[in-house]
């Protein structure tokens, strides 16, 4: 059987099969990417050209990357030539899927700085509305005028919404939600504002007549959505006016990863797109709530996770995004949470557990010296905990290079790849730290492990997964055993996920506004919660680059518990309902993103042009500082509490710097252009004699073609 290819397409096999080896010291890699590479979840396209292998097999797995280059329309003109998917550009940031077995060629191309996968994302009122002043904002107490957020959009990108509920209609009782992107559903239409789009499309019509196939399992979107914009009388949301777009990512959460198994980076800068697409086709201000995260990253603002958010705010007014700081700080005892960070001088280590094991058993230490730093990175074993010699121990990896191996004969694989000694993104060295726990292991968390760190420089590391909390997590033991290196405990600093890190988005803290509620007799009250405290577990600050990002959290607001809208899809704890049963109590910094998300919503409902930078400078201009508070600003307070009616008025009387109506349209991605064809097919055939000559006249006709395809596209690109 014969199979017809492009030239391009047949040339990305060949060079992947003869630089498969430079793909794994590529410096344009992120190390996440590259571990999955050489852990064999990434198809080694070595033998494409085999006797008995189809060509056209070469492209069944694909991956999710953002890609940043010097030439974004060139770039994306490469990535479909090589079988891969444009989705959106946002500034010099493309969201993109690929073969897995182009990224090598990609990270070739000269206009390339850097290929970054796609992360992990976890999903992180009566008493609340009260304590902060939205009320007063909607009777426009001391303002020119009452405002609700009518005329203005709220995106929502969460597990989805229960679109039937009373409180997302108006006072005629339509519904306020104007369109759902359900991107795990396919069947239906798909968005026409993401090229190669999928999943399926709800407007207005189906959400109104309940034809549309979305329900929200896990509760946690519709509970979001509440607080922002709820139009109720006992619970309110912040902008109970304001419309509604949902972007719905999978809520099937698995009970031992705690993680949204299939959610990604990637998808989640697409979902900001279409909704901010969709606003502007409106002619609509919009502001987006991500009450969700990642700790694998850079936590700088320098990740193109965190750069393709930020190129959708550029140039731009009437657009803003608000996201959860997180809510991995630690105060267990024993336990130190999922960051260690600190000058070296010698030889240190810290020392982690791995204290719950997940479904796939693969376990991530994200690890960011400072730039100029000269620093080698270790893994020890302990079977227990630390002692003067450990079980096994990796040896020191210096940066350029890699290294794997196995603890408890070979039950527990590690690899550590620091191939980046200074990674593109921010000039750091960057190693990533992958453990695989074979099913047979049962009793990991009685063993422990070290992250030896050697040198002399500084360095921030993050371990993943952090959800369930306290899956794995950096130990308190502190001390100086033998003298191969001496024990630094982790901490719970620099816990603010990404991308709230960023600094062009508003990073939102909790505190606690209600502990305790009535269900029954000795019920129900949260003893870790004190009144007008910050939750226990609220991140901390600062970023792995102050100056860079700011101040991170920028603010606090309430986030517990937190009565707001309830999914009838849901299945809650029933001490948690309240007495209508439609709404539930919830915590988190998840709860707390709302808030400061509605209050921008109201900013926008009094001016749209308002730029991102004017909402974020009014909302830390208006926070206070209370007993509990203290100095601001301050690493786990951010620049205060929230408050809506003072931040409303500050923006009110202190003006917009923007113009909405130049905003500068997002586009559409183009596709392919005739300029950056080869239009060179090539006949052949999947079982062939003699591979030498083959292979070398194919390679020849690989050069010209590519050649010829590059001059005319940059040519039409220069012209």
């Amino acid at each position: 059987m014969k199979k017809i290819i492009t030239i391009t397409s047949l040339c990305t096999c060949i060079l992947n099969f003869l630089f498969i080896s430079s793909v794994l010291g590529n410096d344009k890699l992120d190390s996440f990417l590259e571990s999955s590479i050489n852990s064999n979840e990434y198809v080694v396209m070595g033998k494409a050209l085999s006797l008995s292998s189809s060509v056209e097999a070469a492209f069944d797995e694909t991956t999710e990357v953002f890609i940043k280059s010097a030439e974004v329309d060139y770039t994306a003109d490469t990535i479909r030539e090589m079988g891969g998917l444009v989705h959106i550009k946002a500034g010099n940031v493309i969201s993109a899927t690929v073969p897995k077995n182009s990224v090598s060629a990609i990270a070739s191309e000269d206009e390339v700085e850097f290929i970054e996968a796609a992360k992990p994302i976890g999903v992180l009122n009566d008493v609340a509305a009260g304590e902060i002043g939205s009320a007063e904002v909607h009777r426009g107490t001391n303002l020119p005028k009452a405002y609700s957020g009518k005329n203005v959009i709220i995106g929502i990108i969460d597990t989805g919404i229960d679109y039937s509920h009373s409180d997302f209609r108006d006072e005629s009782g339509k519904s306020r939600i104007l369109s759902i992107w359900n991107q795990t559903k396919n069947g239906g239409a798909v968005p026409t504002e993401i090229e190669d789009s999928y999943g399926t499309e709800c407007d207005q019509n189906s959400i109104s007549d309940g034809s549309c196939p979305l329900m929200d399992r896990d509760g946690h979107g519709t509970h979001v959505a509440g607080t922002a914009a709820a139009r109720n009388k006992n619970y309110p949301g912040i902008a109970p006016d304001a419309n509604l777009i949902v972007v719905s990512y999978d809520s099937s959460v698995n009970l031992q990863s705690g993680y949204a198994e299939t959610i990604f980076s990637t998808k989640i800068c697409q979902a900001a797109y279409y909704i901010f697409k969709k606003a502007e086709t409106l002619g609509l201000p919009a502001v987006i709530n991500l009450s969700l995260g990642t700790h694998i990253g850079p936590h700088d603002g320098s990740s193109l996770f965190e750069q393709c958010l930020a190129g959708l705010l550029e140039d731009s007014a009437g657009r803003a995004i608000v996201a959860a700081a997180g809510n991995e700080f630690s105060t267990e005892e024993g336990f130190k949470g999922i960051h260690a960070g600190y000058s070296v001088d010698g030889t240190n280590a810290s020392n982690f557990v791995i204290r719950k094991l997940t479904n796939d058993r693969i376990y991530y230490l994200d690890f960011w010296g400072e730039p100029g730093s000269d620093l080698s990175v270790g893994l020890a074993f302990h079977d227990g905990k630390p002692r003067s010699t450990p079980q096994k121990y990796s040896g020191l990896i210096k940066a350029g290079q890699k290294s794997e191996g196995s603890f408890e004969d070979g039950a527990i694989q590690y690899f550590i790849n620091y191939s980046e000694s200074k990674s593109a993104l921010n000039g750091k060295p960057h190693a990533g730290i992958r453990i695989k726990v074979n099913s047979l292991v049962g009793n990991i968390s009685e063993k422990s492990f070290d992250l030896i760190v050697s040198g002399k420089g500084s360095f921030n590391a993050w371990l993943f997964p952090d959800k369930p909390a306290r899956t794995v997590q950096f130990t308190d033991f502190s001390a100086e055993i033998g003298s191969e290196w001496t024990y630094v405990p982790g901490d719970s600093n620099s816990t603010v996920a990404m991308p709230a890190t960023s600094p062009d988005i508003i990073a939102v803290g909790a505190y606690a506004t209600r502990v305790k509620w009535g269900g029954g007799i000795d019920c129900c009250e949260i003893p870790i919660f004190s009144l007008g405290e910050l939750l226990p577990f609220s991140a901390s600050g600062p970023s792995a680059a102050l100056q860079q990002t700011g101040i991170k959290p920028d603010i606090t607001a309430p986030g517990g518990m937190i009565a707001s809208t309830l999914s009838a899809q849901s299945n809650p704890n029933d001490v948690m309902l309240m007495n209508d049963g439609k709404h539930v109590l919830n915590a988190g910094t998840s709860m707390a993103a709302p808030m400061v998300t509605g209050t921008v919503a109201l900013m926008f409902s009094a001016d749209p042009n308002y730029t991102y930078s004017d909402v974020k400078k009014y909302l830390i201009e208006s926070a206070y500082a209370d007993e509990p508070v203290g100095t601001v600003p301050n690493d786990r307070w951010g620049h205060g509490k929230l408050d809506v009616l003072a931040a409303v008025e500050t923006a009110v009387n202190g003006g917009a710097t923007g113009h909405f109506s130049g905003n500068s349209s997002l586009g559409i991605p183009s596709s392919e252009s005739d300029s950056g064809k080869s239009g060179c097919q090539l006949v052949i055939s999947a079982t062939t004699g003699s591979g030498d000559f083959v292979i070398i006249a194919m390679m020849a006709l690989c050069i010209s073609g590519i050649a010829i395809a590059r001059f005319n596209r940059r040519r039409s690109y220069i012209s």
